[in-house]
């Protein structure tokens, strides 16, 4: 094997995403202190700056936790902004997360369940509000998330309100690009989303990229059409015309044994590639810190390493030739779809690479399948990945790829051994008995060094003991 293609999120990560920082245009920075306890919503402290995340890494602030924690009854006072962004952020969400005999328990995706628990800090959790006798919210409308679109949304009708609500969420530029108006201050009106706004976000979306966090954006607004569980439905009409609510930053931090298992790979001749849907500054940060990208980096020529780190977007307008030329293939790729590993996979194999490639969703069984080792994720892995796949990962960590790797290469070399041995004396077998055609005995008949018995003894010794002894080896 010369080339590993991997995801981040659960293999080369521990997949237990937190939510470390949220931006409201309005108001501020939301952070959250560290926690043992990932899904307990009243373990880790609540902070608030009202710089915004970009302004916060300008002034050298980016991760400190500077002001005193506050409750978050302190934070909801006449807190509108954070009203709406909470409701994006616990009803446009999958997970459940509930206390069941003195513990706190989650069950969904680990980004879902990281936002849900965000929200249940605030007492905010989709429980309260969807479920009991009196529900506020009654769901009428569900649109998956989808990888092309990199959206989802739902559409919430307030009971007793006669009130209909939109609330989405997904990646920044897509969300954005379907956000018509946001509130930058206080006291004032929605304003249109001018490009100077939306380069803002942008750059704020930067600030918490670079920092490792694995950013969404959440945006909301009224529905003002059928509100029917049974009627359908257009779902570009109602991911339209949105009003943006913030940014959520969450953390999902590497594995302890990422940074040494890729480090090995890289001492056996394996180079490692980074697949991940993420934003490219998160990928590059994680991908930095576990050694997939070299230290170097800055230091290379301006072709090197932009051709290290690319988006899905860049990477699919190159042509086969385009890719060809590159001086080396991506080790990075964000915003990677099914399509752009298939297309990874097939750049590796027209360089003569033995590749690999790992997944867990039912779209990325072509790329199992056209690599030529598919690994599956035993965990989180659906059932069609790991009917595609070669090889399941019962514990979706990176390192055991590694493991594998050696247990494969160490019996190569014992068939090619076993190989060599019973050549060598085969070989010599024969050229002793065709050397011994050419002398003739008195009576003019060729010399037989060995008759057929001694034959059949010789291999009974050489090849028999060698088994036992082996054997007797590996039982030791």
């Amino acid at each position: 094997m010369s080339d590993i293609c991997s995801d981040k999120t659960g293999t080369l990560t521990q997949g237990k995403m937190v939510v470390k920082k949220a931006w409201i245009p309005s108001r501020g920075t939301y952070l959250v202190g560290s926690s043992e306890e990932p899904f307990n919503p009243t373990r880790g402290d609540l902070y608030h700056h009202v710089l915004s995340p970009k302004d916060s890494v300008a002034k050298g602030q980016g991760g400190v936790l500077s002001d005193a924690p506050q409750s978050y009854q302190e934070l909801l006072e006449n807190n509108n902004e954070l009203l709406e962004f909470l409701n994006v952020a616990s009803l446009a969400n999958l997970a459940h997360v509930h206390k069941s005999d003195d513990e706190w328990k989650a069950r969904g995706d680990p980004t879902e369940v990281a936002i849900q628990v965000f929200a249940g800090r605030f007492n905010w959790l989709k429980e309260r509000f969807t479920t009991g006798d009196f529900p506020a919210w009654e769901q009428i409308a569900e649109f998956p998330f989808d990888s092309e679109i990199k959206k989802m949304s739902v559409i919430f009708k307030s009971v007793g309100a006669e009130k209909a609500m939109v609330f989405t969420k997904g990646a920044v530029e897509r969300v954005i690009g379907s956000c018509t108006r946001i509130k930058m201050d206080v006291g004032h009106d929605l304003q249109h989303m001018s490009d100077e706004v939306s380069e803002q976000i942008l750059a704020n979306m930067e600030a918490l990229a670079s920092q490792g966090l694995r950013v969404l954006a959440l945006a909301s607004r009224q529905w003002l059409g059928p509100t029917g569980k049974n009627e359908q439905q257009d779902r570009v009409e109602v991911e339209a015309e949105l009003v943006f609510r913030g940014l959520i930053g969450l953390y999902d931090p590497p594995r302890s044994e990422s940074e040494g298992a890729v480090k090995e790979c890289h001492r056996a001749g394996i180079s490692v590639h980074m697949l991940t849907g993420d934003h490219p500054g998160t990928a590059r940060a994680i991908a930095s810190q576990v050694g997939i990208l070299p230290p170097n980096v800055k230091n290379l020529s301006k072709d090197m390493s932009d051709a290290m780190v690319m988006t899905a977007s860049q990477f699919d307008k190159l042509s086969d030739d385009d890719i060809d030329q590159l001086p080396v293939l991506p080790l990075v790729i964000a915003r990677c779809s099914p399509t752009t590993k298939v297309r990874m996979i097939d750049a590796l194999h027209r360089r003569k690479c033995f590749a690999a490639m790992t997944g867990d969703g039912v779209n990325d069984s072509p790329s199992l399948k056209r690599a030529d080792v598919g690994i599956a994720m035993g965990q989180a892995g659906s059932d069609v990945a790991k009917d595609a796949s070669d090889i399941i990962l019962t514990d979706d960590n990176f390192a055991s790829i590694l493991n594998a790797v050696e247990e494969g290469r160490r019996m190569f070399d014992n068939i090619q051994k076993f190989i060599l041995h019973l050549l060598a004396e085969n070989i010599a077998q024969a050229c002793t008995l065709l050397i011994g055609l050419a002398f003739k005995d008195e009576s003019s008949l060729s010399v037989f060094p060995l008759s057929p018995v001694e034959i059949l003894w010789v291999i009974m010794i050489t090849s028999g003991m060698l088994k036992i002894l082996h054997s007797v080896m590996k039982v030791i």
